[in-house]
């Protein structure tokens, strides 16, 4: 009994150790199966038509264009995707600022700031700022 205890506690404890070793920086993290989106919603504060040409949202610090999944659509109209878990490791953790702009049929622009955090280590994205609607009428 004591020569198979032995091989058997030394198989246990290099086990322990390699499974250590693999550990990333980010510690034990356990995420969900969520794919998470930072919706926004566009209303009109004078009771128009929520209508506009076009929105695109930019990255203030890398001046590119941030593309989201088109989720909206024709079954939430009036919402438009911000940024997404496709988005999860281009965004630092301390939040990248982001800018909502939204071309009105007019071609007047309507601008909302957004700060969006991300990073190697996080699970989804997260808004640590920004509105949750955009009135197109606050020109």
């Amino acid at each position: 009994m004591k020569n198979t205890f032995l091989p058997l506690l030394l198989l246990i404890l290099t086990s322990c150790a390699s499974q250590q070793e693999s550990k990333t920086k980010c510690g034990s993290v356990v995420c969900t199966d969520e794919f998470i989106m930072i919706p926004v919603k566009i209303i009109s504060s004078k009771g128009h038509e929520v209508n506009f040409k076009k929105y695109k949202v930019i990255n203030m610090v890398t001046g590119k264009e941030v593309r989201s999944n088109t989720w909206p659509g024709k079954e939430n109209p009036g919402t438009i995707v911000v940024a997404d878990d496709s988005h999860l490791r281009t965004f630092p953790e301390k939040g990248t600022l982001l800018q909502l702009q939204i071309t009105r049929k007019d071609d007047r622009v309507v601008k909302a700031d957004f700060r969006i955090s991300g990073g190697k280590c996080a699970c989804h994205v997260s808004k640590l700022a920004g509105p949750d609607e955009v009135d197109l009428d606050q020109l």
